[in-house]
């Protein structure tokens, strides 16, 4: 098995802008496609070695993801227009550093995996369509392409 080693860098709007908005200040927009609504959750997470082995994205809805009580977390994520059929997708892979001032609005079919926390643990408050059981497509990067993404930080 092969491995990818993704270096994060720190969020900021400029860098996240192609896979979505930084939620820090101002108005964020949120989308919907179809007869999809909205749901609110709190997504508990405990810190696991930072090893992706696969990505996510959703079509219909966009996903907000906002860490409580400041804490940093680790975000992966890949540009829409791909979907992982070769190895040369993991090249456009990055991972950011959120240092827990600010969360992300991931825009429709960004793949990400994570947030996930730098610390013992996190609480998310994550927006997403209702339906996200249905709008889930899975790139299985260990499965399909025998590689793993190791991010260093």
């Amino acid at each position: 098995m092969g491995t990818q080693i993704v270096r994060a860098e720190p969020l900021s709007e400029t860098a996240f802008a192609q896979f979505g908005q930084v939620i820090a200040h101002g108005d964020m927009v949120m989308e919907l496609r179809g007869d999809e609504r909205f749901h609110l959750n709190v997504l508990h997470y405990g810190r696991t070695p930072l090893r992706c082995d696969h990505l996510n994205r959703h079509h219909n809805a966009t996903q907000a993801l906002v860490a409580l009580a400041g804490k940093p977390t680790l975000l992966v994520v890949a540009p829409g227009d791909l979907d992982f059929s070769t190895r040369d997708h993991l090249s456009h892979i990055r991972a950011f550093l959120c240092d827990g001032s600010a969360g992300v609005n991931l825009a429709l079919g960004t793949w990400h995996w994570g947030p996930y926390p730098l610390t013992d643990h996190v609480d998310l408050v994550n927006v997403q369509g209702a339906d996200f059981a249905h709008d889930n497509e899975i790139a299985y990067l260990e499965r399909d392409l025998d590689t793993v993404i190791e991010v260093v930080l």
